[in-house]
Protein backbone atom coordinates (compact mmCIF):
# COMPACT_ATOMS: atom_id res chain seq x y z
CA UNK A 1 0.00 0.00 0.00
CA UNK A 2 1.33 3.45 -0.92
CA UNK A 3 2.17 6.00 1.75
CA UNK A 4 -0.59 8.35 0.57
CA UNK A 5 -3.24 5.59 0.75
CA UNK A 6 -1.98 4.46 4.15
CA UNK A 7 -2.07 8.00 5.53
CA UNK A 8 -5.56 8.54 4.18
CA UNK A 9 -6.79 5.23 5.61
CA UNK A 10 -5.36 6.00 9.04
CA UNK A 11 -6.86 9.48 8.96
CA UNK A 12 -10.35 8.21 8.32
CA UNK A 13 -9.97 5.27 10.70
CA UNK A 14 -8.95 7.57 13.55
CA UNK A 15 -12.01 9.74 13.07
CA UNK A 16 -9.88 12.85 12.76
CA UNK A 17 -11.67 14.03 9.64
CA UNK A 18 -15.05 14.17 11.34
CA UNK A 19 -13.69 15.39 14.65
CA UNK A 20 -11.98 18.42 13.14
CA UNK A 21 -14.85 19.49 10.93
CA UNK A 22 -13.27 18.24 7.70
CA UNK A 23 -16.09 15.83 6.84
CA UNK A 24 -16.32 17.41 3.38
CA UNK A 25 -12.57 17.26 2.82
CA UNK A 26 -12.20 15.90 -0.74
CA UNK A 27 -10.36 12.75 -1.68
CA UNK A 28 -8.51 14.96 -4.18
CA UNK A 29 -6.99 16.99 -1.34
CA UNK A 30 -5.89 13.91 0.60
CA UNK A 31 -4.52 12.03 -2.39
CA UNK A 32 -2.92 15.09 -3.95
CA UNK A 33 0.81 15.64 -4.02
CA UNK A 34 0.84 17.58 -0.77
CA UNK A 35 -0.65 20.98 -1.73
CA UNK A 36 0.49 22.39 1.62
CA UNK A 37 4.11 21.60 0.85
CA UNK A 38 3.65 22.89 -2.66
CA UNK A 39 2.33 26.16 -1.34
CA UNK A 40 5.22 26.46 1.08
CA UNK A 41 7.84 25.81 -1.58
CA UNK A 42 6.39 27.73 -4.49
CA UNK A 43 4.97 30.98 -3.14
CA UNK A 44 8.45 32.47 -2.81
CA UNK A 45 11.22 31.57 -5.26
CA UNK A 46 14.77 31.08 -4.13
CA UNK A 47 16.05 29.81 -0.81
CA UNK A 48 13.49 28.78 1.78
CA UNK A 49 13.13 31.30 4.60
CA UNK A 50 14.13 28.76 7.23
CA UNK A 51 17.08 27.24 5.41
CA UNK A 52 20.59 27.48 6.84
CA UNK A 53 21.73 29.07 3.56
CA UNK A 54 19.48 32.07 4.18
CA UNK A 55 20.26 32.44 7.86
CA UNK A 56 24.02 32.12 7.46
CA UNK A 57 26.62 31.35 4.85
CA UNK A 58 30.19 30.36 5.57
CA UNK A 59 29.71 31.42 9.19
CA UNK A 60 28.49 34.88 8.14
CA UNK A 61 25.31 35.71 10.06
CA UNK A 62 22.62 37.63 8.22
CA UNK A 63 22.62 41.19 9.60
CA UNK A 64 20.01 42.67 7.27
CA UNK A 65 17.12 40.30 6.55
CA UNK A 66 15.49 42.03 3.57
CA UNK A 67 14.11 38.94 1.88
CA UNK A 68 10.69 38.26 3.39
CA UNK A 69 8.71 41.54 3.14
CA UNK A 70 8.45 41.66 6.91
CA UNK A 71 7.65 44.77 8.92
CA UNK A 72 10.85 45.18 11.00
CA UNK A 73 9.08 47.43 13.54
CA UNK A 74 6.89 44.55 14.66
CA UNK A 75 3.57 44.79 16.49
CA UNK A 76 2.53 48.07 18.09
CA UNK A 77 3.15 48.64 21.82
CA UNK A 78 -0.60 48.28 22.39
CA UNK A 79 -0.60 44.95 20.58
CA UNK A 80 2.39 43.72 22.61
CA UNK A 81 0.66 44.67 25.84
CA UNK A 82 -2.46 42.77 24.79
CA UNK A 83 -0.35 39.75 23.79
CA UNK A 84 1.30 39.60 27.19
CA UNK A 85 -1.97 39.97 29.07
CA UNK A 86 -3.54 37.19 26.98
CA UNK A 87 -0.89 34.67 28.00
CA UNK A 88 -2.77 33.97 31.22
CA UNK A 89 -5.75 32.92 29.08
CA UNK A 90 -3.75 30.74 26.70
CA UNK A 91 -5.31 27.59 28.13
CA UNK A 92 -8.67 28.64 26.66
CA UNK A 93 -9.92 28.04 23.14
CA UNK A 94 -10.03 31.35 21.25
CA UNK A 95 -13.73 31.47 20.31
CA UNK A 96 -14.56 34.66 22.20
CA UNK A 97 -11.61 36.57 20.77
CA UNK A 98 -12.35 35.28 17.27
CA UNK A 99 -15.87 36.64 17.50
CA UNK A 100 -14.61 39.95 18.84
CA UNK A 101 -12.15 40.44 15.98
CA UNK A 102 -14.76 39.39 13.42
CA UNK A 103 -17.20 41.90 14.87
CA UNK A 104 -14.60 44.69 14.67
CA UNK A 105 -13.83 43.88 11.03
CA UNK A 106 -17.52 43.63 10.19
CA UNK A 107 -18.21 47.00 11.77
CA UNK A 108 -15.36 48.72 9.93
CA UNK A 109 -16.13 47.14 6.56
CA UNK A 110 -19.91 47.55 6.95
CA UNK A 111 -20.78 43.89 6.41
CA UNK A 112 -22.37 41.27 8.63
CA UNK A 113 -20.11 38.89 10.59
CA UNK A 114 -21.06 35.96 8.37
CA UNK A 115 -19.15 37.69 5.56
CA UNK A 116 -15.84 37.09 7.41
CA UNK A 117 -13.50 34.15 7.97
CA UNK A 118 -10.31 34.39 10.00
CA UNK A 119 -7.19 32.42 9.22
CA UNK A 120 -3.67 31.84 10.50
CA UNK A 121 -2.35 34.52 8.17
CA UNK A 122 -3.66 34.92 4.65
CA UNK A 123 -1.78 31.75 3.65
CA UNK A 124 -4.33 29.54 5.40
CA UNK A 125 -7.13 31.30 3.53
CA UNK A 126 -5.34 30.90 0.21
CA UNK A 127 -4.86 27.20 0.90
CA UNK A 128 -8.57 26.83 1.70
CA UNK A 129 -9.38 28.46 -1.64
CA UNK A 130 -6.92 26.19 -3.44
CA UNK A 131 -8.58 23.11 -1.94
CA UNK A 132 -12.10 24.43 -2.57
CA UNK A 133 -11.67 25.61 -6.14
CA UNK A 134 -8.56 23.79 -7.38
CA UNK A 135 -10.29 20.49 -8.25
CA UNK A 136 -13.04 22.32 -10.14
CA UNK A 137 -10.89 23.91 -12.83
CA UNK A 138 -8.15 26.34 -13.71
CA UNK A 139 -7.00 29.50 -11.94
CA UNK A 140 -6.35 32.59 -14.07
CA UNK A 141 -3.41 34.50 -12.56
CA UNK A 142 -0.87 37.18 -13.45
CA UNK A 143 2.72 36.12 -14.10
CA UNK A 144 4.88 36.87 -12.25
CA UNK A 145 2.60 36.98 -9.24
CA UNK A 146 2.24 35.63 -5.74
CA UNK A 147 0.78 32.23 -6.68
CA UNK A 148 2.08 31.93 -10.24
CA UNK A 149 4.71 29.41 -9.08
CA UNK A 150 2.39 27.02 -7.22
CA UNK A 151 2.90 23.88 -9.31
CA UNK A 152 0.09 21.96 -7.63
CA UNK A 153 -2.55 24.22 -9.22
CA UNK A 154 -3.72 24.21 -12.82
CA UNK A 155 -2.77 27.79 -13.64
CA UNK A 156 -3.48 29.94 -16.67
CA UNK A 157 -0.63 32.43 -16.46
CA UNK A 158 -1.12 35.83 -18.08
CA UNK A 159 2.02 37.99 -18.52
CA UNK A 160 2.08 41.43 -16.95
CA UNK A 161 1.86 44.60 -19.02
CA UNK A 162 4.92 46.57 -20.10
CA UNK A 163 4.50 48.64 -16.91
CA UNK A 164 4.46 45.41 -14.82
CA UNK A 165 0.77 45.65 -13.87
CA UNK A 166 -1.87 42.93 -14.20
CA UNK A 167 -3.07 42.79 -17.80
CA UNK A 168 -6.75 42.73 -16.87
CA UNK A 169 -7.95 42.79 -20.46
CA UNK A 170 -5.84 39.76 -21.34
CA UNK A 171 -6.89 37.98 -18.13
CA UNK A 172 -10.56 38.51 -18.96
CA UNK A 173 -10.03 36.89 -22.36
CA UNK A 174 -8.57 33.78 -20.70
CA UNK A 175 -11.62 33.19 -18.51
CA UNK A 176 -13.79 30.39 -19.89
CA UNK A 177 -15.92 27.44 -18.80
CA UNK A 178 -12.83 25.66 -17.44
CA UNK A 179 -11.98 28.53 -15.06
CA UNK A 180 -12.82 28.02 -11.39
CA UNK A 181 -11.16 31.11 -9.88
CA UNK A 182 -9.48 34.35 -10.92
CA UNK A 183 -6.74 35.53 -8.57
CA UNK A 184 -5.52 39.14 -8.40
CA UNK A 185 -2.77 40.26 -6.01
CA UNK A 186 -3.16 44.02 -5.60
CA UNK A 187 -0.61 45.49 -4.99
CA UNK A 188 1.21 42.72 -6.77
CA UNK A 189 4.05 40.67 -5.33
CA UNK A 190 6.85 40.75 -6.55
CA UNK A 191 6.43 43.90 -8.67
CA UNK A 192 4.82 46.17 -6.06
CA UNK A 193 2.46 47.66 -8.66
CA UNK A 194 -1.04 48.87 -7.77
CA UNK A 195 -3.95 48.73 -10.20
CA UNK A 196 -6.16 51.76 -10.75
CA UNK A 197 -9.22 51.20 -8.54
CA UNK A 198 -11.89 51.88 -11.15
CA UNK A 199 -10.21 49.63 -13.69
CA UNK A 200 -10.02 46.73 -11.23
CA UNK A 201 -13.59 47.29 -10.08
CA UNK A 202 -14.86 47.09 -13.65
CA UNK A 203 -12.85 43.91 -14.21
CA UNK A 204 -14.16 42.25 -11.05
CA UNK A 205 -17.77 43.25 -11.75
CA UNK A 206 -17.62 41.85 -15.29
CA UNK A 207 -15.89 38.58 -14.38
CA UNK A 208 -17.50 37.69 -11.04
CA UNK A 209 -20.93 36.72 -12.47
CA UNK A 210 -19.10 33.94 -14.35
CA UNK A 211 -16.45 32.90 -11.83
CA UNK A 212 -15.36 34.03 -8.34
CA UNK A 213 -12.56 36.60 -8.13
CA UNK A 214 -10.12 36.55 -5.22
CA UNK A 215 -8.33 39.86 -4.59
CA UNK A 216 -5.33 39.47 -2.32
CA UNK A 217 -4.79 42.81 -0.56
CA UNK A 218 -1.89 41.84 1.69
CA UNK A 219 -0.06 45.10 0.90
CA UNK A 220 -3.03 47.42 0.40
CA UNK A 221 -2.31 49.39 3.58
CA UNK A 222 0.98 50.69 2.17
CA UNK A 223 -0.59 52.86 -0.53
CA UNK A 224 -1.87 56.36 0.10
CA UNK A 225 -5.59 55.62 -0.02
CA UNK A 226 -6.14 52.00 0.95
CA UNK A 227 -9.93 52.23 1.31
CA UNK A 228 -10.43 53.57 -2.22
CA UNK A 229 -7.98 51.07 -3.71
CA UNK A 230 -9.68 48.11 -2.01
CA UNK A 231 -12.35 45.95 -3.64
CA UNK A 232 -14.25 45.73 -0.35
CA UNK A 233 -17.05 47.89 -1.75
CA UNK A 234 -17.86 45.18 -4.30
CA UNK A 235 -18.37 42.68 -1.48
CA UNK A 236 -20.76 45.13 0.18
CA UNK A 237 -22.66 45.30 -3.11
CA UNK A 238 -23.14 41.54 -3.05
CA UNK A 239 -20.70 40.64 -5.83
CA UNK A 240 -18.86 37.32 -6.00
CA UNK A 241 -15.56 38.74 -4.75
CA UNK A 242 -13.22 37.46 -2.04
CA UNK A 243 -11.03 40.12 -0.44
CA UNK A 244 -8.10 38.65 1.51
CA UNK A 245 -6.19 40.67 4.08
CA UNK A 246 -3.38 39.92 6.53
CA UNK A 247 -1.94 41.37 9.72
CA UNK A 248 1.52 40.13 8.64
CA UNK A 249 2.62 43.32 6.90
CA UNK A 250 1.69 46.75 8.27
CA UNK A 251 0.64 45.31 11.65
CA UNK A 252 3.91 43.35 12.01
CA UNK A 253 2.23 39.99 12.71
CA UNK A 254 4.13 37.76 10.26
CA UNK A 255 5.16 35.45 13.11
CA UNK A 256 1.83 35.71 14.94
CA UNK A 257 -0.26 34.54 11.97
CA UNK A 258 -3.56 36.41 11.68
CA UNK A 259 -5.44 37.05 8.44
CA UNK A 260 -9.01 37.25 7.20
CA UNK A 261 -11.25 36.98 4.18
CA UNK A 262 -14.33 39.10 3.46
CA UNK A 263 -16.73 37.55 0.96
CA UNK A 264 -20.35 36.60 0.46
CA UNK A 265 -21.68 34.33 3.25
CA UNK A 266 -22.18 31.41 0.84
CA UNK A 267 -18.55 31.72 -0.25
CA UNK A 268 -17.39 31.80 3.37
CA UNK A 269 -19.31 28.55 3.96
CA UNK A 270 -17.44 26.95 1.05
CA UNK A 271 -14.04 28.08 2.35
CA UNK A 272 -14.80 26.91 5.89
CA UNK A 273 -15.10 23.33 4.65
CA UNK A 274 -11.35 23.45 4.06
CA UNK A 275 -10.36 25.57 7.04
CA UNK A 276 -9.13 24.23 10.37
CA UNK A 277 -11.18 25.46 13.36
CA UNK A 278 -9.39 27.26 16.20
CA UNK A 279 -6.23 27.69 14.13
CA UNK A 280 -5.48 31.09 15.67
CA UNK A 281 -4.01 31.39 19.15
CA UNK A 282 -5.58 33.39 21.96
CA UNK A 283 -2.57 35.77 22.31
CA UNK A 284 -2.39 36.39 18.55
CA UNK A 285 -6.07 37.29 18.45
CA UNK A 286 -5.78 39.56 21.47
CA UNK A 287 -2.86 41.33 19.84
CA UNK A 288 -4.72 41.64 16.54
CA UNK A 289 -7.75 43.16 18.27
CA UNK A 290 -5.55 45.81 19.88
CA UNK A 291 -3.60 46.45 16.68
CA UNK A 292 -6.73 46.74 14.54
CA UNK A 293 -7.91 49.61 16.73
CA UNK A 294 -4.53 51.34 16.93
CA UNK A 295 -4.45 54.28 14.53
CA UNK A 296 -1.16 55.88 15.59
CA UNK A 297 1.45 53.13 15.27
CA UNK A 298 0.59 52.17 11.66
CA UNK A 299 1.14 55.77 10.62
CA UNK A 300 4.59 55.68 12.22
CA UNK A 301 5.42 52.48 10.35
CA UNK A 302 4.21 53.97 7.06
CA UNK A 303 6.39 57.04 7.59
CA UNK A 304 9.49 54.98 8.32
CA UNK A 305 8.78 52.64 5.40
CA UNK A 306 8.51 55.61 3.05
CA UNK A 307 11.80 56.95 4.37
CA UNK A 308 13.49 53.62 3.62
CA UNK A 309 11.92 53.51 0.16
CA UNK A 310 13.18 56.97 -0.74
CA UNK A 311 16.64 56.02 0.54
CA UNK A 312 16.64 52.95 -1.72
CA UNK A 313 15.34 54.90 -4.70
CA UNK A 314 18.11 57.45 -4.20
CA UNK A 315 20.75 54.70 -4.12
CA UNK A 316 19.43 53.05 -7.29
CA UNK A 317 19.22 56.40 -9.08
CA UNK A 318 22.80 57.16 -8.08
CA UNK A 319 23.97 53.74 -9.31
CA UNK A 320 21.94 54.17 -12.52
CA UNK A 321 19.69 51.18 -11.84
CA UNK A 322 16.09 51.33 -12.97
CA UNK A 323 13.36 50.10 -10.60
CA UNK A 324 9.61 49.56 -10.55
CA UNK A 325 7.88 52.24 -8.43
CA UNK A 326 6.34 50.37 -5.52
CA UNK A 327 3.09 50.68 -3.57
CA UNK A 328 4.33 48.18 -0.99
CA UNK A 329 7.09 47.62 1.57
CA UNK A 330 9.48 46.19 -1.04
CA UNK A 331 11.06 47.27 -4.32
CA UNK A 332 11.87 45.17 -7.39
CA UNK A 333 14.65 46.16 -9.77
CA UNK A 334 16.65 44.48 -12.57
CA UNK A 335 20.22 43.41 -11.82
CA UNK A 336 23.20 42.99 -14.13
CA UNK A 337 24.27 39.50 -13.09
CA UNK A 338 22.67 36.12 -12.48
CA UNK A 339 20.25 36.12 -9.55
CA UNK A 340 21.85 33.21 -7.70
CA UNK A 341 25.29 34.82 -7.93
CA UNK A 342 23.90 38.12 -6.67
CA UNK A 343 22.14 36.45 -3.73
CA UNK A 344 25.25 34.49 -2.73
CA UNK A 345 27.49 37.54 -2.82
CA UNK A 346 25.02 39.64 -0.84
CA UNK A 347 24.69 36.89 1.78
CA UNK A 348 28.44 36.71 2.20
CA UNK A 349 28.22 40.35 3.26
CA UNK A 350 25.39 39.65 5.71
CA UNK A 351 22.42 40.82 3.60
CA UNK A 352 19.56 38.60 2.40
CA UNK A 353 17.33 39.63 -0.51
CA UNK A 354 15.18 37.82 -3.08
CA UNK A 355 15.81 37.07 -6.70
CA UNK A 356 13.41 36.61 -9.61
CA UNK A 357 13.82 35.82 -13.27
CA UNK A 358 11.32 36.81 -15.96
CA UNK A 359 11.26 38.66 -19.26
CA UNK A 360 14.78 37.29 -19.92
CA UNK A 361 16.02 39.40 -17.02
CA UNK A 362 17.30 38.76 -13.49
CA UNK A 363 15.69 40.83 -10.74
CA UNK A 364 16.32 41.65 -7.08
CA UNK A 365 13.48 42.25 -4.63
CA UNK A 366 14.46 44.20 -1.53
CA UNK A 367 12.20 44.42 1.51
CA UNK A 368 12.23 47.83 3.16
CA UNK A 369 13.87 47.50 6.57
CA UNK A 370 15.03 49.88 9.26
CA UNK A 371 17.51 52.53 8.17
CA UNK A 372 20.47 50.67 9.66
CA UNK A 373 19.49 47.64 7.55
CA UNK A 374 19.10 49.76 4.43
CA UNK A 375 22.57 51.21 4.99
CA UNK A 376 23.96 47.68 5.23
CA UNK A 377 22.22 46.88 1.96
CA UNK A 378 23.76 49.97 0.35
CA UNK A 379 27.27 49.03 1.48
CA UNK A 380 26.88 45.42 0.31
CA UNK A 381 25.23 46.37 -2.97
CA UNK A 382 28.04 48.76 -3.86
CA UNK A 383 30.63 46.03 -3.27
CA UNK A 384 28.75 43.31 -5.16
CA UNK A 385 27.98 45.33 -8.30
CA UNK A 386 31.29 47.20 -8.43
Amino acid sequence: MSASKLNRRLLFKSGLVAATGFSAFPAWALAHTNPVQGLRQQLEPGVDLQSPELLQLEDVVIKARLSANENPYGPSPKAKEALIKALDQSFMYPGKHMRQLIDLIAQKEEVSPDHIMLGAGSTEILLAAFLAYGPKGKFVVADPGYISRVKELDLVKVPLTDSYHHDLEAMALRVDSATSLVYVCNPNNPTGTLLEAGQLQDFCSSISPQVPVMVDEAYIDYNDNASKSSMMELVRKGENIMVVRTFSKLHGFAGLRVGYCVAQPETIKVLKKFHAPNSLSMPSLAGAIASYQDEEFPQLVLSKTQEAKEYLYSLLDEMEYEYIPSSTNFVLFPIRMKGDTFLDEMRKLGVSVRRWEFNRQHWCRVSLGKMEQMKLFKEAFRQVVA
